[in-house]
């Protein structure tokens, strides 16, 4: 049996289509292909349930390809009534579907299905938009701001109460902060007062200000709590402007493939029936993924993401669901997970911020741009209880290899019973500014991590909600 339907829509450079003229071709065309596609499945179940009530021996169906496919598709609309201009998409090439299908019914015990699909074919898509949206670097630099004046902030929140506790008990206001801490309504040891880059000074019934110490390692900071109208001045987010911007964005694709092979047999008898599903091969692939905004036409300014590859392979999973337990009984399987060479622009007005241009000189980033050159992720699993684990990140500042084996116990519902065995993380901190963070980390939380030279070394074991880990003093 052999079922196929194509569209083919090529569209001039010149023209341009409405939203309602397009929806209406659409769903004109959508009509006519589910007409043929209801037929062609109309034709399989009636051959179906012809071999089951006559119960023949051995009867087959099969399909040998049903596919959607659009080329060199363009179009030009507005997307609603925000954007700004008419947004662009094309697409090259795109084909979807199946190449084979065949069921084989035995006998009216089982019913076995082989499917060659979904595949998958993606060539170069392309959507740009164009949008009057709020200033998200604005937003950003205004809550990194706002951080940085966490701690004086949630002094003053407790300064004000404890200054009218201090006034009502002495008809005064203090002089000092000191009168606070005799009068036992503050505490220096406790935060945020034990945090020693800050001190106050107080101007009341005028202010309450804080300005940084010698212990403050970055610029020099100051903020003021103006006593009568309770507001916060001086604060480094009240000079980034709140209005909108006019963006444009830009998201490519050059090559998205997916191809699947698997087997799927149905049991059925009075008693009981069963589904067992065997994944031979699967394997999804996408190639050079980019989204680009840009602000106010500002090249300059432009917020980059790239990745050059994204590679999926899950085979041999092997599964069966009986009637009776009503949830997948893992056997066996395999599974491989990449990315490779992604890439992140950050604009220069984000990287000019106190606290992002730190952490990219702790990273050894330069001119805004951080690099990871691969991450994979790799699982095998057998015997229906046993599999092993293998991961890598690999960056220009810091490389993490974990490996392991796990067991698991396939007829529990969730997670919980997933334990881990001769599972080792190696953490090797390449940049100095990486090593410094770990290091700033031991001291605060008074830890050791186990070295094998620059190495940090752990070892995992016990269940993966709660593990034990060896080598964390």
């Amino acid at each position: 049996m052999f079922c196929r339907f194509f569209i083919k829509l090529k569209f001039s450079k010149k023209m341009v289509y409405q939203i309602d003229s397009l929806h209406k071709l659409c769903i004109q065309q959508i009509n006519k292909n589910m007409k043929i596609l209801t037929k062609c499945i109309f034709i399989v179940l009636i051959i179906g349930q012809s071999i089951k009530s006559q119960n023949y021996i051995d009867a087959t169906a099969s399909l040998e390809q049903l596919y959607f496919q659009l080329n060199k598709f363009k179009i030009a609309t507005n997307i609603s009534k925000d954007s700004l201009e008419n947004a662009q998409l094309s697409i090259q090439s795109l084909k979807f579907g199946f190449d084979d299908i065949a069921i084989k019914n035995i006998n009216d015990e089982s019913i076995g299905i082989v499917i060659n699909g979904p595949g998958l074919l993606l060539d170069h898509f392309e959507l740009i938009t164009n949008y009057k949206l709020a200033n998200f670097y604005n937003l950003i630099l205004t809550d990194l701001s706002d951080k940085r004046y966490e701690t004086p902030m949630d002094a003053f929140e407790v300064l004000e109460k404890a200054t009218e506790a201090y006034f009502q008990k002495n008809e005064k206001y203090p002089k000092n902060y000191n009168d606070l801490v005799i009068e036992s309504l503050i505490r220096p040891d406790k935060y945020p007062f034990s945090n020693n880059e800050w001190n106050y000074t107080m101007s009341l019934p005028i202010s309450i200000d804080a300005r940084t110490t010698s212990s403050h390692k970055k610029q020099e900071k100051y903020i003021s709590l103006n006593w009568e109208t309770k507001k916060i001045t001086n604060k480094e987010s009240d000079n980034f402007p709140k209005d909108s911007t006019n963006w444009s964005f830009t998201f490519n694709i050059n090559e998205i493939e997916q191809s699947l092979l698997s087997d799927i047999n149905i049991g059925l008898s009075p008693k009981s029936s069963s589904i067992e599903y065997f994944q031979k091969y699967g394997k999804f692939t996408l190639k050079g993924l980019s989204v680009t905004a840009i602000p106010n036409n500002d090249i300059f300014e432009q917020t980059n993401f790239k990745i050059n590859d994204i590679i999926l392979n899950i085979n041999n999973l092997f599964f069966q669901v009986l009637d009776t337990e009503g949830y997948p009984n893992f056997q066996n399987g395999s599974g491989d997970f990449s990315i490779k060479n992604l890439e992140f622009k950050i604009p220069p007005s984000i990287t000019n911020d106190e606290t992002i241009n730190f952490l990219m000189l702790e990273l050894g980033a330069r001119n805004g741009l951080l690099r990871i050159r691969r991450a994979d992720f790799n699982f095998r699993f057998y015997d229906n209880e046993f599999g092993i684990i293998e991961a890598l990140f690999d960056s220009p500042f810091l490389k993490i290899n974990i490996s392991g084996q796990f067991s698991f116990d396939t007829r529990k519902k969730d997670f919980s019973s997933l334990d881990l065995f001769d599972t080792e993380i190696r953490i090797n901190p390449i940049s100095y500014g990486v090593r410094d963070i770990i290091r700033e980390w031991e001291i605060e939380n008074d830890k050791n991590l186990n070295r094998e030279g620059p190495v940090i070394v752990l070892k995992l074991t016990g269940p993966v909600n709660k593990p034990t880990i060896i080598g964390l003093d």
